[in-house]
This record gives C-alpha cells, sequence and structure tokens, in this order.
C-alpha cells in the first residue's frame, strides 16, 4: 500500500516583492562558488538592483503558478524565508482528520491522483470490461471493498500460517516457521531481498539485513527520554491488544506483549543505528551463505534457502553482521512460546490491512498514537493503496493515459537536461576539485540515466485474484511479489524495473544504478504545470530533479561510480575538501531546532540537506539557462524571476504537521523538516541574498555557507 507516512519520509527534494528588476543571467555554474570561511563581513546595505535589461511583462503570482494568499507579506524574507512563502498558508490550512500531514504539494497531489483512481476503480469495479488488465483491477479493488466478505472470512486468510507458527518447538521448527512467513512475503526477525552486488553493480546478489523491531527506530528501545520510554509503553499496549484479538486471553496477552518487548529490545541492542548505515563501505559485507551460517550457526538455513526458492546461488551480502551473531544468541535463549507469540504478532501487525475491522483499528491506535492523525483513512483510499501496491503497473497504464499528457513528459526531459548542463559547467568551475576527479565526475554524470512518467516496460501480473476473498488475493499478491524479487537473485541487473508505481508521489535516484526515476505522480501542481512559468517550475520541479541529480554525488552516491559499483574514484585531497565540505553540512544543520527542545541531527540528514542545497544551485542555473533567450523578463506582483524561483522551492514545501508526526519525523526521517529544507538550503545559495537584497547580517545571509556541490 502506498502509505501516507511513506509519501512524507521522500527521496525527493523537494515582505512583498522588491522593485520589478532582474539582472543578467550568470552561466550556469558561474558566480556560486563554494564558500566556508568564519570571517563576518561588514554590515552594509544591501546595492540598489540593476536596471532592468529586457522588456518588462507584467503577470500575476497566480498566474505563474504561486499562491499569493500563502504569503505572509508581514515576514522578512531575510530573515525567515518559509515563513514569508508558506505563513499565511501554514495558519490558515486545516489538517485533515485522516493524515498526520497537510502539505502543499505531496499531500495534495496525492489526494487529487487518489481522487482519480478512486473513480476509474469504481467503473471497473461496477462494469469490468473485456479486458484482463480492468478485470483484474475491478476483481481486487472490488473484493476490497467487500467489508461483509472480510468480516466473515476473520482470522481464515492466515489460518495456515498460524498454524505454522503454534508448532515452534525448537530452533529448527523456528526457523521452518520464519522461512515460510518469508516465502510468503512477510519477513521476519531478519530482511532479506534481492540487492545488487556493490563490486559489480551488473549483477543482483542476495542481500541479508537487520530487522525484527516492531517501534520505528532502534532508539526508542534503548534511550530514557520520556519519549521514547511512553512510546515504548504505548507500544506494549498494542502489542497485547493485538495478540487478544489474535485470540489469547488478555492476561496471557499482557504478559507475553512485555516477553516480546523484551527481545526486542535485545534485537535492538545488536542493531546498527541510522548513521552507522550511511556508509555504503560498511553495510557492504559479502560473506555468501557459508559466512551467514556461520553468523547464525543455530538458525536452519538450508532450509531458509529452500524455502524462498532461492536455488543455488552463492552471492550474499549482509548489511548488519553483528545483528545475526547476536540473534543467534536469542534463538535458543528464548523460550519457543515467546516466539510463537512473537511472530504471531507480528503477522497479525503485518497483515490487519486484510484482515477484520478490529484489527486495522487497533492497529490504527497505535499508528495514531505515533503520528497524532485523528482518524483512519475511509475505506476507499486504503483499497486504492491496496490495489495500486498490488497492481501498480495496471493501474499505473490507466493514470498515465489519463493525467501524463506527452508535453509533461518533454517539459521534464527539458528541464533534465538544463540541470544535468548546469551541474556539468559547475563541476568544471569547482575550485577544490582536481582535474582527475572532475574528469571521472564528468563521466559518472555523462552515464547518469533518467526515466520520467513511467517505466520502459510494464510488469506483467499472473497470480490469481479471487473476487469474493481479499484475503486470498492479498496474499496471492504478496507471494507474487516475493517470488518476482526473489527471482531476480543471480540475475544482471535490471534498470527498467522501478521500486515504485507511475501514479506515486515521489522521485529517487538509485546509486548503484546511476539513474534517476520521477513517476509521473509527482509530475503535477504545484511541482509542475504547463500553465506556471519556468522560474516556478524548475524552483519546484526542476530542485526536485536536482536534488535526485545531487544524490549521486552526495555522502553516499559519491561512493559509487559511473556504473553503479562501489568504488572510490577521488584523488586524496579532493576528497578531503569534500568531507570537510561535508562536515560543514553537517554542522550547520546541527544548529537548527526541532520540536521538543532538540536539534537537528545533521549527521543523519546530511544527505538529503547536500542534495536539496544542490539541488536549488542546479535548478537555479537551469531556470536561468532556459530563460536566457527570453525576449522579455516577466515581473509577477513585484517579484522579478529569480524572486519567483525561490517563491516556486519554498512554496513546494508548505505544510503543517501535527506534533506526534513531527516527533516521530524528528527522530526517524532521513530529510530535514520542510522549514529547514528551504531555509537551510537558501542559507547555502548565495544568490538568494542578491534576489532579496538582503543586509549582510541577516538570519538568511549566515557568515559560514555551506556548499557542497
Amino acid at each position: 500500500m502506498r502509505s501516507r507516512l511513506a509519501l512524507i519520509l521522500l527521496a525527493a527534494a523537494c515582505g512583498s516583492g522588491t522593485p520589478a528588476t532582474t539582472a543578467p543571467a550568470p552561466p550556469p555554474g558561474a558566480g556560486d562558488q563554494v564558500t566556508i570561511t568564519d570571517d563576518q563581513p561588514p554590515v552594509e546595505e544591501p546595492p540598489p538592483p540593476p536596471a532592468p535589461t529586457k522588456p518588462v511583462t507584467n503577470r500575476s503570482l497566480a498566474a505563474i503558478g504561486l499562491d499569493p494568499n500563502a504569503l505572509d507579506r508581514a515576514a522578512d524574507p531575510c530573515d525567515d524565508f518559509y515563513q514569508f512563502a508558506c505563513g499565511n498558508w501554514v495558519k490558515t490550512t486545516e489538517i485533515a482528520a485522516d493524515k498526520p500531514i497537510a502539505m502543499r504539494s505531496f499531500v495534495d497531489i496525492e489526494d487529487r491522483n487518489l481522487a482519480y483512481e478512486h473513480d476509474i476503480l469504481e467503473k471497473l469495479r461496477s462494469t469490468p470490461g473485456t479486458d484482463a488488465a480492468s478485470k483484474s483491477l475491478g476483481a481486487y479493488y472490488g473484493a476490497c471493498m467487500d467489508e461483509a466478505a472480510i468480516e466473515k472470512a476473520g482470522l481464515k486468510p492466515i489460518a495456515p500460517l498460524l498454524a505454522t507458527i503454534n508448532k515452534v518447538k525448537d530452533v529448527k521448527s523456528l526457523s521452518l516457521a520464519i522461512s515460510t512467513l518469508h516465502a510468503t512475503g512477510y519477513g521476519m526477525l531478519f530482511s532479506f531481498g534481492p540487492i545488487q552486488d556493490a563490486l559489480d553493480a551488473r549483477q543482483v546478489i542476495a542481500g541479508l539485513d537487520q530487522g525484527g523491531i516492531g517501534l520505528p527506530d532502534r532508539d526508542y528501545y534503548l534511550k530514557d527520554d520520556e519519549q521514547s520510554k511512553g512510546l515504548k509503553a504505548k507500544y506494549e499496549v498494542y502489542v497485547a491488544s493485538m495478540l487478544t484479538e489474535l485470540g489469547r486471553k488478555p492476561e496471557v496477552a499482557k504478559t507475553e506483549a512485555a516477553a516480546i518487548v523484551a527481545l526486542e529490545t535485545e534485537l535492538a541492542k545488536v542493531s546498527k543505528d541510522k548513521v552507522e548505515r550511511r556508509d555504503p563501505k560498511t553495510m557492504y559485507n559479502r560473506i555468501e551463505r557459508a559466512g551467514v551460517a556461520k553468523a547464525m550457526p543455530k538458525f536452519d538455513w538450508a532450509t531458509f534457502w529452500k524455502t524462498v526458492g532461492l536455488g543455488k546461488t552463492d552471492g550474499v551480502t549482509v548489511g548488519a553482521p553483528k545483528f545475526f551473531e547476536g540473534a543467534d544468541a536469542l534463538l535458543a535463549s528464548t523460550k519457543p512460546e515467546t516466539w510463537r507469540a512473537y511472530l504471531t504478532f507480528h503477522l497479525g501487525s503485518k497483515a490487519a490491512p486484510m484482515l477484520t475491522k478490529k484489527l486495522e483499528e487497533t492497529q490504527f491506535k497505535f499508528y495514531a498514537a505515533l503520528t497524532g492523525q485523528a482518524e483512519m483513512e475511509p475505506r476507499w483510499k486504503r483499497c486504492v493503496g491496496h490495489t495500486d501496491s498490488a497492481l501498480g503497473d495496471l493501474l499505473g497504464q490507466v493514470f498515465v493515459r489519463d493525467r501524463f499528457a506527452g508535453a509533461s513528459k518533454t517539459a521534464a526531459e527539458e528541464q533534465v537536461h538544463a540541470i544535468v548542463a548546469a551541474m556539468a559547467a559547475n563541476l568544471d568551475a569547482l575550485p577544490w576539485m582536481d582535474k582527475a576527479t572532475k574528469e571521472k565526475a564528468h563521466t559518472k554524470l555523462k552515464a547518469m540515466t533518467y526515466q520520467i512518467g513511467y517505466p520502459n516496460k510494464w510488469r506483467s501480473y499472473t497470480f490469481k485474484i479471487d473476487p469474493k476473498s481479499f484475503g486470498a488475493s492479498f496474499l496471492a499478491a504478496r507471494r507474487f511479489e516475493q517470488t518476482r524479487q526473489t527471482a531476480k537473485i543471480g540475475k544482471p541487473d535490471d534498470k527498467d524495473d522501478w521500486y515504485m508505481s507511475a501514479p506515486t508521489v515521489n522521485a529517487y535516484y538509485d546509486s548503484s544504478r546511476n539513474g534517476m526515476v520521477f513517476p509521473a505522480g509527482i509530475l503535477q501542481p504545484p511541482f509542475y504545470s504547463v500553465d506556471a512559468s519556468i522560474p516556478v517550475n524548475l524552483g519546484a520541479m526542476g530542485v526536485v530533479v536536482g536534488h535526485e541529480l545531487t544524490h549521486g554525488f552526495d555522502d553516499q552516491g559519491a561512493q559509487f561510480d559511473a556504473i553503479g559499483t562501489m568504488t572510490n574514484w577521488w584523488q586524496p585531497e579532493t576528497e578531503k575538501q569534500f568531507k570537510q565540505r561535508t562536515q560543514c553540512v553537517i554542522e550547520q544543520y546541527n544548529q537548527y531546532d526541532v520540536i521538543g527542545g532538540g536539534k537537528l541531527n545533521g549527521a543523519n540528514t546530511v544527505g538529503e540537506n547536500i542534495a536539496d542545497i544542490g539541488g536549488v544551485k542546479l535548478a537555479l542555473a537551469g531556470y536561468r539557462a532556459l530563460r536566457s533567450s527570453a525576449p522579455d523578463t516577466v515581473v509577477a506582483d513585484g517579484f522579478t524571476e529569480d524572486q519567483q524561483f525561490f517563491l516556486g522551492f519554498g512554496q513546494a514545501w508548505c505544510n503543517k504537521m501535527r506534533p506526534d508526526y513531527e516527533k516521530l519525523l524528528a527522530t526517524v526521517d532521513v530529510h530535514s523538516p520542510g522549514k529547514w529544507r528551504v531555509n537551510g538550503a537558501l542559507q547555502a545559495t548565495p544568490e538568494f541574498k542578491t534576489a532579496f537584497r538582503c543586509k549582510a547580517n541577516a538570519k538568511m545571509v549566515p557568515a559560514k555557507q555551506c556548499v557542497v556541490w
């Protein structure tokens, strides 16, 4: 299911106007070199704006794709640009009861996309049509909407899996139960799936990694602050409630819940933290099957490999070897009854969306404790999400046909080309990068691929859909996808296989493929509109493109070469300079306040912050290049084109969160909060100061500007 939470944990980048003037545009990449200095500049009045060099065309903010009502004109853009761009929107916007967040871009676009998909699926539910795709979509969605049949079935869909769990009496039977659940698409204790070999990105091997906990982050089990202790207590209540709904007596469920949380706490102790997991070098440990068996010898790996259908493929990498060593000790030291309860709870929690209303409500109650969300999404929204998850490429074909006109794809390609050209010019101009490393960077940039709108080939689905049993259909879809993923292992990587469906409101860069993907779902207003101006489109969607491209050169992406293989292509002195600039970004964002009185974790968010800063820089150069030959300069309600660009960027991140959700994201999200994604990136953008005529001592003009690219 496309979860609302997943939408926000994105890989995507995502006063009044000054007098109407626009300075001549510099060539892409020029005039914005890296500055790292602690020298305090003298406080001085900004120079008067230069006279326009082109005829002026006056338009309104609304006409070019901006929201004039979102602005807080009482705020000083040089003091807090996010407040200036979004303040009134935040003040007047109410968060929907079925959401933890309101957002002018991602959430609003998702709502429109869901409404369209709902209309399509309701029609196919009542009138399936004659083609196989329409029949499949209508049957799957219809089964999900048949709540009476789902209630009548109760736990029947997972009864065989529960029976396997109930047979656990020793490590051998525990291994079989875990293996069977993995083969069904319900990964337990650890994660398993295909992964590109970091030392040969053309090949896919098996990947094993830590897992097994139910809270969003291992730190919630280990920290003693009030938020962590409170959430852990609520989680234990949730575990007990779920076990009760799955048939345990309340007093038994309470005892088992305490044992489960204790077990997960032990798993958390041997898990890597989120900052450790940011280093690709330490996440790659190719130890093959023999090494896995040595790290976790008590587990029956022969049964696991056979049950998941992997065959004789030997290549295996482990993300967290110490986790498997620690988990191995727990296999025998933890009582079988605790393992039975643990597997039962996690199966019920993962399968709740296809089971009874009571189970879903129990699950939502805990989700609400995490996010503050007041109401569960209506059934139709959940069923659209389930259908997208199971049959995303079938639904995507319909979405692309109706909601992604050819002009959108062409315009997005134009943006990509402009931003790639800006990055090439920027590389040439960087004073801190030596010639040999620049050549490697150019090679990587030239090899970088991009796919826009929809995949080059659509996926086929061969699992059986039972229109009278959503549970059976749901499980069939999970087994099909798990089998499809496992079948990739031992084969060459298929770069045309996307990680998300075309209607998804998101984008991503894959360092192992050195490629970017921009689904049709995100290429909608306010990120992109055929009616919006070039500065606004580039400030919104262009920054997303630049953000994803910059991921190829952030602290993680920079460790992979042109074909996606992990290798060091840096000369030592240049690598030192790169790490210094990366540390500068970490320290910059460490200073920003987050809800609850703490500070942002700059080390956890550094990759996204580097991408945000780079995205703004590249999109700005790209917009200027696209507008360089224009016969006029457009002024919108007094705002220059540069100002329009920055407003397009700022307004794409207008958001309002529930406090609990904001606290959650501050702990687990690798992105900075929207305010700091905007202000942080612009504080590292010299052109912002010029565009809004900011004084040298303004808050948006720090003495130290941290720019990597």
